[in-house]
């Protein structure tokens, strides 16, 4: 469930790598009913189109979240990239987040974690705790 989304505004040869619709699909379609915040931000040096971060609850706040920050690149990059999104970014995300569900009867295992997509030279790269 998406709770929250705020989006940067970028240049106008700029173009933001995820769709809401489709992380909304993802996360229905999948049954991941951790909470998110969907962050949309300028674009970076490192590339970063997609980052994950998960957190555990705390005295603040009494239950898990996912805070995503989705990047932008320039447009002639960015529709090759959505497609790396789609095929490969977004299903290790998926299989990600529902191990770490797997590990919440374990709390030994249980922490906070990152997942990190960059964008660079046509190649995605994929980083993951």
């Amino acid at each position: 469930m998406i709770s929250s989304i705020s989006k940067d505004k970028i240049p106008n040869d700029f173009s933001f790598v995820l769709k809401t619709s489709i992380l909304e699909k993802i996360l229905t379609d999948n049954k991941i009913e951790t909470d998110v915040t969907l962050i949309y931000t300028k674009p970076d040096l490192l590339g970063s189109i997609f980052k994950v971060f998960f957190w555990l609850p705390n005295e603040n706040v009494n239950y898990h979240r996912l805070y995503i920050t989705a990047g932008a690149l320039v447009n002639k990059d960015a529709q090759i990239a959505r497609e790396g999104l789609l095929n490969e970014v977004l299903p290790q995300f998926v299989k990600w987040i529902k191990s770490i569900e797997q590990l919440e009867k374990s709390s030994s295992k249980y922490k906070e974690r990152y997942f990190n997509a960059t964008y660079k030279n046509n190649t995605i790269i994929i980083e993951k705790d």
